[in-house]
């Protein structure tokens, strides 16, 4: 079994969704524009030879490469046409490629041949479908072909676009063989893409071909390479479709292993690898369970942005009138109890110390960020969790710092975060953290041992006390992993797992969380913690809590495909629907932007900038058009005409935000945030959608990161931290908010675990 965790951790450290990277490429060619291939003459004797008659017809099979395995085309072909055809995909995506075979094979029979027009959406198991029927027609034709490689030596170059960007490689041959395969650029995001190049380029190293295992979690990314090799290989005289021949891998007997730490962490995302680290600070070994292939969870896919207060940096930020305005009636409001009341006259003595200290720039303390955060959250979070995390948030951005984070010399408010906290890192996504945690992991090697492709199953038990885990990995091994001192659970949430979501969170806030609400997260997150801890009767608080976020691409629900700056901060972006108009405030709460975006007509909205602060010609920006993400236009009635709005509306909200920037309100929809005026083309569009998120709900923890059980009885040796814990965003988390909770929380996971307190 491989075990390779990318580049970053020893060299072993969403999708952009599959609408987008299944979409049919340009240049297809559809039936009404091939000729059939079949010959009748060829076909009547391969039936003769086989025992069968024309009339009857003839049954022949062949293979290619899919989305994510092997299709296999069984066809009978009569009179020099295909009349009956079976397509199997096994590994193909259950509601994408493996629900498009069924269409393929109708294709497939009304052609009567392999050249199909393919079905929206699944683009690479359309390609599949048609190669593999052809190498069945090429066998019902009795057309062979030379079964050794031959390459015109030298080396050739490729291009394929990936999530989003193009991803270019160089191609080394000698007249035999695949000798290396160089990166000559790419844009994706960096472990994920890390994770696919290093298995993908490998493999077609290995086995000299072309039909290798995609990277789970980064499919689009490995199919990319491979097509980018493809194209090179073409160039080198060779005959590709010998290269497609699925691969037959040496049987794996499974095993059972035993192994033991002082703490066992499941989960290698971002609560997970924090909670190994401050175990391994205090001394203990560490063994971490990631299902998989790479480190970082969610992570790998989210904007980069941590809250917190500064005073250094928020003293070069001018509080409006505005800010003023809402903080002064937050802390003015009716209290609904005495902890309410405690808390405004926590906020209130640090607002007038600040105020008789004369300070400058905007002010912010640690009790206004936690009455914020809960206040954001309806009340419904445990307070001392909020305040625990807010309290502690600006030590855990000094220790991101200390162990490598790097961020930007500015605060800014992030997408959904209420106020101008926000530190964004200078690395795109998650990868400065992730890439940071993996080099403190790895000055103490033997100190913990990183097990990728192991999903945990179970808890093993003992006396009502948790002292280890079951798991078992991609080649069926069984493990049973012993924990000395403490198991920390930090799986993450469970926005992508459909059931679960339906059965806790649809309801009166959210009506329907089916199928059709596509997610931001990773293939891999999707509850497995919540699973193992209902087996073993963990408490359970603020399940039916889920929030959206509307920054999801129409293909998969995934944020990819905005520019960092803009995507990820509220500042100087407004949105519109699809009659132009501006219709919720930009720097309101998620769920109330959500929920106004499914209001739209078509549940959609554009997300429109200008120029301001970024490069519109830069790479980046390029890659995003072309991968159809976003519109650029010199005009905003050139940019209406591109995405289908009235001019005069369009017009009319940049104008409606302008005037509202230049009085400092809103009067349309009580935005109260402005920091830019939108004035500097050219001019964005970038279309998103409503897409489920993070789960507020989880397992209950108290102050020390300790599982309880229903009584508020601690379970023996389980600690957790991150999205798989409730009770701390209530019914609503503060954009940004999700890696302060595993940064805080996973410190203290890691620190009592190990101390088995």
């Amino acid at each position: 079994m491989k075990k390779r965790i990318s580049a970053c951790l020893l060299a072993a450290m969403m999708l952009l969704g599959t609408a987008a990277c299944q979409a049919p490429a340009a240049g297809e060619t559809t039936a009404a524009e091939t000729t059939p291939v079949g010959t009748t003459a060829a076909v009547t004797e391969i039936a003769e030879s086989v025992g069968t008659t024309e009339a009857e017809g003839a049954t022949y099979t062949g293979s290619s490469q899919g989305y994510n395995g092997p299709v296999t085309a069984t066809i009978t072909v009569t009179d020099g046409k295909v009349t009956a055809c079976r397509l199997e995909g096994p590994g193909e995506t259950e509601n994408i490629g493996a629900a498009a075979l069924p269409e393929l094979e109708e294709q497939v029979v009304k052609a009567g041949t392999a050249e199909i027009e393919g079905v929206s959406g699944a683009s690479y198991t359309s390609q599949g479908a048609r190669e593999a029927v052809q190498a069945a027609l090429d066998a019902a034709n009795g057309v062979t072909a030379d079964s050794s490689l031959s390459f015109t030596a030298g080396t050739y170059s490729g291009e394929a676009y990936g999530n989003v960007s193009t991803i270019g490689v160089e191609v080394s041959v000698s007249a035999e063989a695949i000798t290396e395969i160089t990166l000559t650029k790419q844009g994706e995001t960096p472990v994920l893409f890390d994770a696919a190049w290093d298995s993908v380029r490998a493999d077609i190293l290995e086995y000299q071909s072309l039909a290798v295992d995609m990277v789970s979690g980064a499919s689009v990314s490995s199919r990319a390479i491979v097509a980018a090799v493809e194209e090179a290989l073409t160039k080198s005289g060779v005959d590709t479709a010998l290269l497609k021949t699925p691969i037959e891998k040496e049987a794996i007997t499974p095993a059972e292993y035993e192994k033991t730490a002082d703490v066992v962490v499941v989960g290698g995302g971002g609560a997970g690898l924090v909670a190994a680290i401050s175990a391994v600070e205090q001394g203990a070994s560490v063994i971490v369970l990631e299902k998989a292939p790479f480190l970082g969870g969610n992570l790998t896919v989210f904007g980069g942005i941590y809250n917190t207060p500064d005073p250094q940096l928020q003293s070069q930020v001018e509080m409006s009138d505005a800010v003023r305005a809402s903080l002064e009636a937050a802390i003015s409001a009716e209290p609904v109890n005495e902890e309410h009341k405690k808390a405004m006259e926590n906020v209130r003595a640090d607002y007038e110390k600040w105020q008789a200290e004369g300070a400058e720039g905007l002010f912010d303390s640690a009790a206004w960020f936690s009455l914020q955060t809960w206040n954001s959250g309806d009340k419904v979070a445990n307070k001392e969790l909020v305040d625990l995390m807010c309290n502690n948030a600006f030590e855990g951005y000094e220790w991101l710092e200390s162990i490598g984070v790097e961020f930007e010399d500015s605060v800014t408010q992030g997408a959904g975060s209420l106020y101008q906290r926000t530190h964004g890192a200078v690395k795109p996504n998650g990868s400065g953290f992730i890439e940071a945690y993996v080099a403190t992991l790895e000055k103490t090697p033997d100190s913990c041992e990183i097990l990728t492709e192991t999903q945990a199953t179970e808890f093993i038990m003992k006396d009502n006390a948790v002292i280890g885990v079951r798991a078992t990995d991609a080649d069926g091994n069984t493990y049973s992993v012993y924990a000395k001192n403490g198991v920390v659970l930090a799986t993450g949430g469970f926005a992508g797992n459909v059931e679960l979501r339906q059965r806790y969170c649809e309801g009166e806030k959210w009506e329907d969380l089916g199928e059709g609400v596509s997610t931001t997260n990773l293939k891999s997150v999707t509850g497995d913690g919540i699973v193992m801890a209902e087996a073993i009767g963990a408490a359970f608080v603020d399940m039916d809590q889920i929030q959206l976020l509307h920054l999801g691409n129409p293909f998969t629900g995934s944020t990819k495909g905005v520019i960092p700056y803009k995507g990820r901060n509220s500042n100087d972006v407004i949105f519109v629907n699809a009659n132009g108009d501006r219709f919720v405030a930009e720097d309101g709460r998620r769920d109330v932007m959500c929920n106004a975006i499914i209001a739209q007509e078509g549940a959609f909205y554009w997300l429109i900038h200008d120029s301001a602060d970024i490069d519109p010609y830069s790479e980046q920006a390029e890659e995003y058009l072309k991968g159809g993400y976003m519109y650029r236009a010199e005009t905003l009635e050139e940019l209406a005409g591109q995405i289908g709005v009235p001019a005069e509306n369009l017009v009319a909200a940049v104008d409606e935000y302008n005037a509202a920037f230049d009085s400092g309100v809103d009067e349309h929809l009580g935005r109260t945030l402005f920091t830019l005026r939108l004035e500097n083309g050219p001019w964005f569009a970038v279309k998103r959608v409503a897409s489920a998120h993070h789960t507020m709900g989880g397992v209950q923890i108290n102050t020390e990161a300790q599982v309880l059980y229903p009584d508020g009885s601690a379970i023996p040796g389980l600690y957790a931290a991150g999205e798989v814990c409730g009770g701390i965003h209530g019914g609503n988390r503060v954009g940004g908010n999700a890696v302060d909770d595993t940064v805080v929380f996973g410190r203290i996971a890691g620190q009592n675990a190990a101390a088995g307190r």
